[in-house]
Formats: structure tokens, C-alpha cells, sequence
């Protein structure tokens, strides 16, 4: 059974009350807690591109198995990506929407909007019953910086909403990271306009790593941002989801295999090529990192 839960002003977090006008109500649906730190918000455009899909699924989900709250918009594009990907690891997730908790938007993500409910966390500052309007979505932007510890921006052209997003983590003083993209087809414009203004590029969750180490929870917090990010360099996205998998302690081939989305074959070959160099090992409980 789903239950919705209200907070008054002064019951909010103390990140949200100290936001430039704060809500005067918040409305929950789900198990999490607003208070479940660290958290990383993902934004990015509703018409993302393949790769732009892709690459915030796979960081979303090193991100969320890392320990760490994914929080986007369950909008379409790298919000919905990104919301994936934390669920596909069994991780944590919250969605910050432009409308009451009860009315899954868009359509098309309503089996979305249903697994967030019930294993994740669905925020509002619009009662019930509210429809989404356009102005709601650039309002509900400050509170999913507010709610963040640093803001992600995978894929954005330059008059993008994300960049409303970018402008809200600013001010509030957290830390904003953009991803590049392809330059011929302007997808990334404004991506590249926030690194030219002094954001931090993202090529892979080392780069939020070697910023935040201390976002890592304690026992993922043993490996320097230097000891993680030498043999990341040449790992496939395959090998670095593994790795991320492998932060929190010891698991099996088939643990393994439920949340990886590839054949036996590339997984098998992906182990081979982490375990040859030594960077994992693998016992009778099952596979481990390797910390040298």
C-alpha cells in the first residue's frame, strides 16, 4: 500500500529550508527518507540522444551502487535514464515532479513513476490531484538541487532547462559537473558552455570521485580517487559498471549477472580481463576488489 506523507515548512530538510523560497509544504510517496545522504542529482535533455541515454543509465548505475541517492525528475530522456539505471542495482532513487504524487507524467512512465513509489521516493510541492504545468517543472528544479550534494548535467543544448537546474546548484553551493558530448550536433552546447564557465567535466564516475571522495560511503571510502582512477582509464564501460558493483563487498557471478544487462559471454570476458591484471579476485564467497 502506497502512503502519502506531508511535511510542513519547518519539518523540511534543513538543505531545503535554507533554498531561496522554500516550499511551504512537501508531499512523499515512498520508503526513502529525504535525509538519506549522499545524493547526486542527474539532469539532462528530454530528447537526449542514444548515447546520452546510455551513458546516464550506466553512471546512474555506478553512482547507485556506490551507495550513493540518485535524484532527477522523472521527466523523459537522461532523467528517466538515470532513474533506470539506480533501480537496475537495487539502489535508491527519488523523483522531484512538476505535479501531485499521484498523477504518473508523462504517461509513458507510469510503470516508472509506480517502482520509484514503492522502492524510492516521489516528492512534491503540489498537493494531489495537481496537473503538470509548464511553469511548475523550472520551480521544482531548485528543490532537486537543494536536495543534492552535486548536480550532474549529462546531455543539454544551451536554452536547455538542465542549465536552470545548473544555475539553482550554483547558488545554493553545491557542486555542478557537465558532461561533454559531440560537437556537430549541438546536443551538448550547453554542456560545454558550463565547463567554459568553470563547472567540472565528467568523462566517468572518477571524475566525481577525485571532487567528492568523502561522498563515498565508508567502505568504498578506503580507495583514493588516484587508486581508482589509474586503472579506470582503460576498463570498457563494462568493467567500470562491475567495479562500482563490487565497492560495498564480495559478490557472486550470478548476483552479478541479475544486475548486468549483457550476455555470459561478454561478462566472462569482461572478468577475465579485471582479474588477469589482478584488479579483482575471487574466493569461495565470491568476487572481490583488489586493493593494491
Amino acid at each position: 500500500m502506497i502512503v502519502l506523507r506531508q511535511l510542513s515548512r519547518r519539518r523540511l530538510p534543513v538543505s531545503l529550508q535554507e533554498i531561496p523560497d522554500p516550499p511551504e509544504q512537501l508531499y512523499l510517496v515512498g520508503p526513502l527518507s529525504l535525509e538519506d545522504k549522499p545524493s547526486i542529482a542527474m539532469v539532462g535533455s528530454r530528447a537526449a540522444s542514444w548515447q546520452g541515454l546510455r551513458f546516464a543509465e550506466q553512471l546512474a548505475r555506478e553512482i547507485a551502487a556506490l551507495g550513493m541517492v540518485v535524484i532527477s525528475g522523472l521527466a523523459r530522456g537522461i532523467d528517466t535514464a538515470s532513474h533506470q539505471g539506480a533501480l537496475a542495482v537495487g539502489g535508491k532513487t527519488i523523483a522531484v515532479l512538476g505535479q501531485g504524487c499521484d498523477i504518473p507524467y508523462p504517461r509513458q512512465n507510469a510503470n516508472l513513476h509506480q517502482t520509484v513509489a514503492s522502492q524510492g521516493l516521489l516528492v512534491s510541492e503540489y498537493p494531489p490531484g495537481t496537473p503538470p504545468k509548464g511553469y511548475h517543472f523550472p520551480a521544482r528544479n531548485r528543490l532537486i538541487t537543494g536536495l543534492c550534494d552535486a548536480l550532474i548535467v549529462v546531455e543539454a543544448k544551451k536554452r536547455s532547462g538542465s542549465l536552470i537546474s545548473a544555475q539553482w546548484a550554483l547558488e545554493q553551493g553545491k557542486e555542478v559537473f557537465a558532461v561533454p558530448g559531440n560537437v556537430d550536433t549541438g546536443a551538448a552546447s550547453g554542456c560545454h558552455a558550463l565547463i567554459r564557465d568553470g563547472a567540472h567535466l565528467l568523462e566517468s564516475i572518477t571524475d566525481l570521485i577525485a571532487v567528492l571522495p568523502h561522498l563515498l560511503p565508508a567502505p568504498a571510502r578506503r580507495l583514493s580517487p588516484q587508486s581508482i582512477g589509474a586503472p579506470l582509464a582503460h576498463w570498457s564501460p563494462l568493467q567500470k559498471t562491475i567495479w562500482s558493483l563490487l565497492a560495498s563487498g564480495p559478490l557472486t557471478a550470478n548476483l552479478l549477472l541479475d544486475h548486468l544487462a549483457v550476455s555470459v559471454a561478454h561478462f566472462t570476458q569482461a572478468m577475465h580481463g579485471l582479474e588477469s591484471e589482478g584488479s579483482i579476485t575471487r574466493d569461495q564467497i565470491g568476487y572481490h576488489r583488489t586493493i593494491n
